[in-house]
């Protein structure tokens, strides 16, 4: 199994979609996606942000009125269907199919038309970057894929070419069904970004807490919060791998 990563930059104003993710910092997004025949595609996609970003995206994916994510200079006449799995107030899931894929020159319509079927494509969003991971049988035509793309992305995205090699780990988000909330996403966030988990430290909980223009004892709580949770969804996750391995 081989495994093929690049990076999607892009500049605000290009992609209605992109631009949310450049609005609100906080807001990530993971997705697994395969195409089932060269024109044809499932995808799930989960969605983790402040509440009223997800609304937006919501909105956007399910109202086919409203603009669609754009990729490409070329115009799109592939159909799709959303379905929504999962709706909190921090998170949005949502199941994607897609047909007439041979009208559209996007990443996944692309790769559906040269590389092997049964590609699986893992993606995250977060800020103005898309990143992709595709896993393959083989190599072939991965030259001709990348020069696909770089010929047919639309104005203001940027493409950066990552690495083809063995596919070495399965890039599983073990976390990705820890619920947190708001607040404290964006605090941790906000701490990553800033160096607050760096050794030695970049910025103190003062420090933070000025940024952010919150009392210090607020940053302090809303950190051993999320650290909390995510220690306990870590250590139920191992123990359910360990589970599976026994049986």
């Amino acid at each position: 199994m081989r495994e093929l990563t690049f990076e999607l930059v892009y500049e605000e104003g290009v992609d209605p979609l992109m631009d949310m993710f450049i609005e609100f910092p906080t807001l990530s997004a993971d997705s697994i996606a395969s195409c089932i025949r060269r024109d044809r595609l499932w995808r799930i996609e989960r969605f983790a942000g402040p509440t009223s970003a997800l609304d937006t995206i919501e909105r956007f994916k399910l109202n086919s009125n409203l603009p669609k994510e754009e990729m490409t200079a070329t115009e799109c006449g592939a159909i799709r269907e959303h379905n929504v799995l999962e709706r909190a107030p921090s998170t949005l899931a949502l199941y994607t199919f897609v047909k007439r894929l041979h009208t559209c020159d996007s990443v996944l319509a692309l790769a559906g038309r040269h590389l092997d079927l049964g590609v699986v494509f893992q993606t995250q969003r977060h800020g103005n970057s898309y990143e992709w991971r595709l896993l393959m049988r083989s190599e072939e035509n991965v030259d001709t894929f990348y020069e696909l793309i770089e010929e047919n992305l639309d104005d203001g995205i940027t493409l950066n070419i990552g690495r083809l090699g063995d596919a070495e780990h399965l890039s599983y988000n073990s976390l990705a069904n820890v619920s947190i909330p708001d607040k404290q996403q964006q605090t941790l966030r906000a701490a990553i970004e800033h160096g607050y988990y760096e050794t030695p430290r970049e910025i103190t909980v003062s420090e933070l807490a000025d940024l952010l223009d919150i009392p210090q004892s607020t940053v302090s709580y809303r950190l051993r919060q999320v650290e909390a949770q995510l220690a306990k969804g870590y250590i139920e996750r191992f123990d359910d791998d360990l589970k599976a391995q026994v049986q």
